[in-house]
């Protein structure tokens, strides 16, 4: 198994929606025994479609191949209904110099600010997860990035819990912070009572790396997959529910982490994370979550100016806020249809709106907000190093605003039914339609 960044260039004639374009032309880029852990639309040049994607190539004999070969993206499922309770998705993609997200946590005011106005609130652990801290509002359910797309795409229904058996893999690459690891298993267990008691260090080093993509994104690769997939079977054998993971992330300099303090680059370790957790959700449909083992000795500086970065600072392992979002994970339930959702899951039948930053719409769930016409608020001010914006896309679902706290009164309309055109102004007068001209029955014979 083999876990690749590659460019896909191919020209596309859009068809109903950006994911039925993409179901079927990307598909038909893909080379046999290939998987799409993760992909975005990056650029449109006239009809060329320019994609980036993070692959998995497997051999036929894997013993995962067969459930590779699914891909979900080439069969997405519609949204049937607006279901009770309401609920939105909150995405704030990793590795992509989020201006709100971006960082060590510091989308989290504004994610708990939307969970206020909503039943519940969904995101992934980039919106939430800042070393020591998670401080998400009890109504967020906490839901992997590849699982949170199969939600969207109709594939996946999420069960909530009220608590989950977790069980931590550790990269033999970082032995030397052991120690900080199983203090912090420790500490949740007996502070915050989270049921976290076993780990296990993998019996290869995973070869963790960064890479950067053309468009200037944090990706990276694992030369070892196998060794995670290999631990989290055991892990399942063993009963548990949800799986946390720790590794050190090579190739990153002094540089490149005093940049992205600065805001100028994305976080270098951010996209290599997603691709690890990624893979485990696609193969075990388990709560999962990652965080970085010290990489830093001689590249952090010792104190930052940027507070947005600040819990980069307080923490060693940056795992506790891995285990407390994992704590009370959701489950992830497998879905046949949309039609008939059993009434104690959550599916995308319940979705009201989906947030994300306004520059960066290429992805899954900026895809399956219009295919499933569901109102896809971007926010302008969470600026990327990205370029996707719907004056390129030209979706009909977007709804622009300026800020987090603006989205916040759009899903407050949206969740009571208000119309958004009542509230600005001006407000123009009703306007008559045409009838078409009257067509004679079929059984009225016409001289």
């Amino acid at each position: 198994m083999k876990i690749e960044n590659r460019v896909y260039r191919f020209k596309a004639e859009r068809q109903n929606s950006w994911l039925d374009t993409i179901s079927t032309s990307f598909a038909q880029q893909l080379e046999e025994n290939t998987y799409p852990l993760r992909f975005s639309i990056v650029d449109m040049i006239g009809p060329q479609i320019v994609i980036e994607a993070t692959i998995v190539r497997f051999s036929s004999d894997n013993k995962y191949a067969e459930a590779l070969r699914d891909i979900e993206v080439v069969t997405p499922r519609k949204k049937a209904f607006q279901g009770s309770p309401f609920g939105v998705v909150q995405i704030v993609p990793t590795g992509i110099r989020c201006e709100v997200g971006g960082f060590a946590g510091d989308a989290c005011p504004a994610t708990n600010l939307l969970a206020s106005t909503v039943d519940f609130l969904v995101t992934h652990p980039n919106a939430v997860n800042a070393s020591e801290l998670n401080e998400m509002a009890g109504n967020i359910l906490y839901v992997e990035g590849k699982a949170l797309d199969d939600f969207l795409l109709g594939h996946l229904a999420l069960l909530p819990v009220r608590s989950n058996k977790i069980s931590t893999f550790v990269d033999p690459t970082g032995l030397d912070y052991i120690d900080y690891v199983v203090n912090t298993l420790n500490a949740a267990r007996a502070v915050k009572g989270i049921n976290c008691a076993t780990y296990a260090v993998l019996r290869d080093e995973l070869g963790v790396s960064i890479e950067w993509s053309e468009t200037g994104c944090a990706v990276g690769t694992v030369l070892n997959p196998m060794a995670i997939l290999e631990a989290v079977e055991h892990f399942i054998e063993y009963g548990t529910q949800a799986v946390g993971g720790v590794s050190v992330i090579a190739g990153v300099t002094k540089e490149m982490f005093a940049k992205h303090l600065r805001g100028e680059i994305p976080n270098p370790s951010g996209g290599i994370e997603a691709i690890i957790t990624h893979l485990i959700s696609k193969l075990f449909k388990i709560p999962t979550a990652h965080a970085p083992l010290p990489y830093y000795q001689d590249i952090k500086e010792k104190d930052t100016i940027n507070p947005r970065a600040s819990a980069e600072f307080i923490s060693t392992p940056h795992y506790f806020c891995v285990l407390k979002g994992l704590a009370k994970a959701p489950h992830l339930v497998p879905l046949s249809t949309l039609e008939n959702v059993a009434p104690h899951l959550t599916s995308l039948n319940n979705i009201g709106a989906i947030i994300m930053p306004a520059d960066a719409l290429g992805g899954i769930p900026a895809l399956v907000a219009e295919y499933s016409e569901i109102p896809l608020i971007a926010v302008t001010e969470n600026q990327t190093v990205l370029n996707m914006t719907n004056e390129r896309m030209k979706m009909r679902n977007v709804i622009e605003v300026s800020s987090y706290l603006e989205a916040a009164g759009v899903v407050v309309a949206l969740r009571e039914g208000i119309s958004l055109e009542s509230l600005r102004r001006p407000l123009v007068t009703a306007q008559q339609l045409d009838l078409p001209e009257e067509v004679a029955p079929l059984n009225e014979k016409v001289h």
